[in-house]
């Protein structure tokens, strides 16, 4: 994937860019780069293959000065920051799934008062809206929480989502302040549903989860 855009720093006078691209990669560092032309922002956008996005070995960014080159293999996601939502970019069976802040998250999920978490089993129709909140973990310490809404599926199928995360492919996310971002789920190592499906796999391993305990305060002499 070879893709034109520029690297200068835009004053403070200038409007945001037509289209944002935001690389993270698995050491934690970070690569940005921006098209201000709205024309070819749009070209690059409808060019994007979800599918293949990190099949590829490598992505090549470049403009008039640089030429960037990334082993597609050590980047967690990349974002594509412009105005409004895409919708058509997320999994055709979502009916949204967006990114939400930590704070979000842990409004939605409070792991320290478990009596208020929502169980897995309940009086639910196939074809009912299911709203669950997830965890995912990346390599290099990265955390990513997503809410995502669904209609239930039959029992069968509903252990295609735990498979589709573990496909080691590309997973299309809606990001609040506008625009879309993929994440690579090669980089996955794991994640954490509230309160997801009843069903589990048979080697499940049933145990209770502990909320890390906060570090105690530094003293100094």
């Amino acid at each position: 994937m070879e893709t034109q855009l520029g690297t200068k720093p835009m004053s403070e006078d200038n409007e945001a860019p037509a289209l944002e691209i935001r690389f993270q990669f698995v050491d934690g560092s970070a690569a940005n780069f921006f098209q201000p032309d709205p024309g070819i922002a749009e070209n690059l956008w409808s060019r994007i293959n979800v599918a293949n996005l990190f099949v590829r070995p490598r992505i090549v960014v470049a403009d008039d000065y640089s030429k960037s080159v990334f082993v597609s293999s050590q980047i967690n996601r990349i974002d594509f920051i412009f105005a409004g939502s895409d919708f058509s970019q997320i999994p055709n069976d979502h009916a949204d799934l967006v990114e939400l802040s930590e704070k979000e998250f842990y409004a939605h999920v409070p792991l320290k008062d478990p009596s208020r978490l929502e169980r897995r089993a309940q009086p639910r129709q196939v074809g009912d809206l299911l709203v669950s909140f997830l965890h995912l973990r990346m390599r290099g310490g990265s955390h990513i929480y997503l809410m995502n809404e669904t209609l239930l599926k039959l029992p069968v199928d509903n252990l295609s989502f735990m498979q589709r995360l573990l496909s080691g492919g590309s997973y299309s996310i809606r990001l609040q302040g506008g625009g879309q971002g993929f994440l690579n789920l090669s980089n996955l190592l794991g994640y954490s549903v509230y309160p997801g499906v009843p069903e589990i796999p048979n080697d499940t391993w049933m145990a209770i989860a502990s909320v890390p305990a906060p570090e105690p305060p530094v003293e100094y002499a």
